[in-house]
């Protein structure tokens, strides 16, 4: 009999990852990954071989989703897969869901660090590859707490305006963020206008309130892994040269005494507004070494 009557081809089944089906996955996506599906502008999918097993995973992000000033781009922040065949399945159906949400660019970020594979099988489905510094920064506590301008910020007293999240209502927090998003500020959350005060860390995030109203927000959300990552760093009027640094100081303040000095916290430079600040907090602060692609999908 030839060879290739012979041979077994693999059937894969692709399964859209959605909030009533992750759980069934999370053993195949990273649990801060897996957290993300269920919100508005983040997507996933998974491969089944024949014996129902799990051969690739895949998740990602749109971008510019709702700006018709900018072409909507998809970010891969998760991919995983056990050999070619269930990597070429998978993609042959991602760029489907691309096509239909008109997607124009697709770009993919993989840990450096034993991601070889990964990154020969994107340069195959036409990804241009480089190696490169990871958007994400991870710095401690106790790093923060040590800078020179943090130092010299905790010897003044914080204003009594700046408050902790959990000490305003609702109402006032939902005023806030509707007041920001108007300024065409989202911070790190393109589905901000969806987010309710809950998914904040309301013990370390912070506000400014003048007179009953919200005029600034330091806010932070606490992924499974237990890292608390900046969301939002805005100041919705002229004081910020004030008001930004005190919500700094009063959050370090506020993470050493609940969290601990080791506390881990997360900053994403994905955008100018993220990197002038990660350049005021962490200024030599390093990303992991990355494999970085882009592809144009339209």
């Amino acid at each position: 009999m030839a060879a290739w009557l012979s041979a077994e081809v693999t059937m894969y089944k692709i399964i859209e990852l959605k909030e009533d089906n992750i759980d069934n996955f999370k053993e195949y996506v990273d649990k801060d990954i897996a957290e993300f599906i269920g919100r508005a502008y983040y997507r996933g999918l998974v491969a089944l071989n024949d014996d129902r097993e799990v051969a690739a995973s895949l998740v990602w992000m749109l971008r510019h989703f709702n700006d018709e000033s900018k072409d909507t781009q998809s970010d891969i922040i998760w991919a995983k897969c056990n050999g070619k065949e269930a990597f070429d399945e998978i993609m042959e159906e991602y760029a489907l869901c691309l096509w239909n949400e008109d997607v124009k660019v697709s770009t993919v970020s993989l840990p450096a660090k034993n991601g070889k594979e990964l990154r020969n099988l994107f340069r195959t489905a036409g990804f241009e590859m480089e190696i490169a510094e990871s958007d994400i920064v991870l710095v401690r506590v106790s790093e923060l707490s040590a800078m020179p301008f943090m130092q010299k910020m905790r010897k003044k007293k914080i204003p009594e305006s700046i408050k902790s999240l959990n000490s305003v209502t609702m109402r006032v927090f939902r005023r806030g963020i509707n007041k920001c998003i108007g300024q065409g500020s989202y911070g790190l959350c393109e589905d901000l206008p969806d987010l309710g005060i809950s998914y904040f860390e309301k013990d370390v995030s912070c506000v400014s309130v003048l007179e009953g109203e919200i005029n600034g927000f330091f806010l932070f959300h606490k992924r499974p892994s237990g890292i608390l990552a900046i969301q939002l760093l805005r100041c919705l009027d002229d004081s910020f040269k004030t008001t930004i640094p005190y919500m700094m100081c009063r959050f370090v303040a506020a993470m050493e005494a609940k969290y601990g000095p080791e506390a881990l916290v997360e900053l994403d430079r994905h955008n100018e507004q993220s990197l002038l600040l990660s350049e005021k907090l962490i200024p030599r602060g390093l990303g992991i070494p990355v494999y970085s692609g882009k592809r144009n999908e339209i």
